[in-house]
């Protein structure tokens, strides 16, 4: 049983929202999902923003050091001006999954922080909807 949980918390690091779904699949309680599946997407999220804020100034300044001028001037840039750390923060924790957002968030070179408070956010208040969502639909 410990097991089916802590697979839904490694998915959620795969695939954001989506492992919800697959949680409740396999026939788990909707509060265990929501449970593995937001410390998995905090507990990722946390790991990569601390140590991947780091790796990112490195590997830019070494192999990349002209990137940041393309980062900022890019449709990147103009949806993150558009849409804030906020829309990044939910769009991408709930629909794109953690990979892909935090990924793009650290390109960019957000406020971390900030950023962490809107992902963090998102993750609890979103995976709780979806929750809600997919026990209602299955």
């Amino acid at each position: 049983m410990i097991l089916d949980y802590f697979l839904v918390f490694v998915l959620t690091v795969l695939a954001g929202g989506w492992s919800i779904p697959a949680g409740l699949q396999f026939g788990l309680s909707p509060w265990g999902v929501y449970l593995a599946a937001t410390l998995g997407s905090i507990v990722f999220s946390t790991v990569v923003l601390f140590f991947g804020g780091r790796a990112r100034d490195r590997v830019l300044e070494r192999f990349f050091p002209d990137v940041a001028e393309k980062v900022e001037t890019g449709r990147a840039a103009g949806l993150l001006d558009r849409w804030g750390l906020p829309g990044l923060a939910i769009i991408g924790g709930t629909v794109l999954g953690p990979t892909v957002t935090l990924s793009a968030a650290l390109i960019m070179g957000v406020d971390r922080r900030r950023f962490a408070f809107w992902y963090y956010l998102s993750t609890i208040v979103g995976f709780a909807l979806l929750t809600v969502f997919w026990v209602l639909v299955t």
